[in-house]
């Protein structure tokens, strides 16, 4: 028996797909810094329960990303009454920075989202889920899963090989050595990726791909673990959309940036969507304390 990260490997494909859609899709159309600032928080913690340490160089990256988007934004847009300072003569002003900020801050959360729901959604799963009925879109998403993870592996064994020969960036000269050692490695990569389709093609061709219908093999059964957190799902979205409804999910930016009024329904809806974005880390840490749990009684 061995520990796991994918903190939704015993739930139903459905369950996972409806989760991620529903937490990716109101980061996306929300925007309110209090559900943007909440989804990153949880992705961020999601990301590091799925992929432990390996996840700071991306969540590194995103921040990055996301503190661009915040500090460029007034750059372009010089509305809002509190001018912060000037920059070239225009004003820099803190209602377009907190705008800035809250699409920043969705995006980041979105891009981590993403990151996770590529974890918990396995190509196994997406192939139970839409195998039988779009295997073209199916082996589209599962070759897109798998992408990036291969171009990663690829671009360091390709940069070790010529590292090895004395060709790396580290022995170029100047900027421009190192431009042409990245164009080679990006060469190579293009032409691996080019025959890997043909391969792929082939051998989706000699397996009777598109030949007619195919069925779809799955050993998940809906039970009444997948149940009760359907259930749970639920009542935290009806409580989000009725904090949505009450105002929860607005936010007044110009002239002046405010706040819905907390009242009851503001409140039940920040809390429903706190709990939803949280619940994937809490997920991760009960599997851990059961995995524990386990070692203590062998």
């Amino acid at each position: 028996m061995e520990s796991t990260r994918d903190i939704f490997s015993h739930c139903h494909p459905t369950v996972v797909l409806a989760y991620f859609a529903g937490i990716i899709g109101v980061t996306m159309l929300v925007m309110s810094p209090v559900f943007a600032g909440l989804s990153l928080v949880g992705a961020t913690m999601a990301c590091l329960a799925v992929r432990g340490r390996s996840a700071l160089p991306l969540i590194g990256g995103i921040a990055v990303l996301g503190a661009g988007v915040t500090l460029l934004n007034p750059l372009f847009n010089t509305a809002g009454d509190t001018v912060l300072f000037e920059v070239f003569g225009r004003p820099y002003t803190a209602e377009v920075l907190m705008f800035g900020g809250t699409m920043g801050g969705a995006l980041g959360a979105a891009l981590l989202w993403f990151s996770v729901a590529s974890r918990a959604l396995t190509a196994e799963k997406v192939t139970y889920l839409f195998g039988g009925r779009a295997p073209a879109l199916t082996t589209v998403l599962t070759l897109v899963l798998r992408l990036v993870p291969a171009y990663g592996r690829r671009a360091t064994a390709l940069a070790e090989a010529r590292a090895g020969v004395g060709l790396g960036v580290s022995e170029a000269d100047g900027l421009g050595g190192k431009v042409r050692v990245g164009a080679t490695l990006l060469s190579s990569l293009t032409a691996w990726s080019l025959e890997q389709g043909v391969t792929t093609a082939d051998s989706l061709a000699a397996r009777g791909f598109g030949s007619g219908s195919r069925t779809a093999w799955g050993r998940y059964r809906f039970r009444w673990r997948e149940g009760a957190l359907m259930a749970l799902l639920g009542v935290l979205a009806f409580g989000m959309g009725a904090g949505v409804a009450a105002g929860a999910g607005a936010a007044e930016f110009l002239p002046r940036f405010q706040l819905p009024a907390a009242d009851a329904l503001v409140l039940v809806g920040w809390v429903s969507w706190t709990a939803m974005v949280l619940l994937p880390t809490m997920l991760a840490v009960a599997g851990e304390v059961r995995w524990r749990c386990s070692l203590w009684n062998i």
